[in-house]
């Protein structure tokens, strides 16, 4: 769980260490517990459980408490596949490969469930109204924002990828109100996409967030924000396989959304284009369109 991990991660005192403890410990139990009851049962006071919660940045406890619910259930759902673990040292090649299949299919339908019309249409309009877009990431979140580029090239929307060495700060405090920008951070808590993030956000600069569906920093700041499905840990994994298919998912939708809302011309832009970039061949009859 990210916030169980945002937990782990921040420093309290003996004390407050114990109420989490007892949070954690007690699980869904708690949705029926007062701050009151908690402090009782903990031996302790009820405004020390809203000091813990400005600590993992709500504004007091019964906040933190919605949000805690909402990951908890969202990830004691029943899934076929362990997101973070989806083979073990027994498997077998076949049942490797039937397993990162299930968990493919299984992210997809999570991460469509998770995002709803009105903030995906939202998020398109942005997009579909603005000159040029900026789009920002770390490590393999840049690759798949790569190929959201060259999709969106191809229908004549202006789409920039800026990474880490490019220099997103600088590039942030160079857009002005032609930019639209989606930012990327599995968290919602990375540092350098928080840094762009208040950029955007202080210039009036609108801006899409693709988060995990925890609370989180990222999303708060956002014109409009989306998710991705939430079920793999931060560290520990065998790999990006959930995130990544989630966020091909996402971009897909958005050039889909996009495309839609012109469709006979961006599809014969489309098509002219790769008449001309395009010189692949196939000795399959079909798929070579003789």
């Amino acid at each position: 769980m990210l916030i169980v991990n945002q937990i782990e991660n921040t420093h309290f005192s003996k004390t407050e260490r114990e109420i989490v403890d007892y949070i954690i410990d007690q699980g869904m139990n708690i949705e029926k517990m007062s701050a009151n009851e908690i402090a009782r049962n903990t031996f302790t006071s009820a405004p020390l459980l809203v000091r813990i919660a400005k600590k993992l940045g709500y504004s007091g406890f019964n906040e933190f408490k919605s949000a805690y619910l909402k990951e908890l259930a969202y990830m004691l759902e029943e899934t076929d596949v362990d997101a973070s673990i989806p083979f073990l040292l027994s498997d077998d090649l076949m049942t490797i490969s039937k397993n990162i299949a299930l968990l493919e299919k299984e992210t997809i339908q999570d991460t469509e469930q998770l995002n709803h019309h009105d903030e995906l249409q939202h998020a398109i309009s942005l997009l579909e109204k603005t000159k040029k877009i900026d789009v920002y990431g770390v490590l393999d979140n840049i690759l798949l924002a790569k190929h959201f580029q060259t999709l969106m090239m191809d229908i004549g929307k202006d789409v920039q990828v800026i990474d880490q060495v490019t220099g997103q700060k600088r590039s942030a405090c160079l857009a002005d109100e032609t930019h639209c920008a989606i930012i990327i951070s599995y968290s919602g808590q990375t540092e350098e996409m928080l840094e762009v993030a208040e950029i955007y956000h202080k210039r009036q600069i609108p801006f899409i967030s693709i988060t995990c569906m925890a609370e989180n920093s990222l999303s708060r700041l956002a014109d409009a924000h989306l998710y991705l499905s939430s079920r793999e840990m931060l560290h520990i994994k065998i790999g990006d396989f959930a995130s990544t298919t989630s966020l091909k998912y996402l971009f897909d939708v958005l050039y889909a959304g996009i495309f839609s809302k012109n469709y006979k011309k961006n599809l014969e832009t489309k098509i002219v284009v790769a008449s001309y970039v395009d010189d692949r061949q196939s000795e399959d009859e079909y798929i070579n369109e003789k």
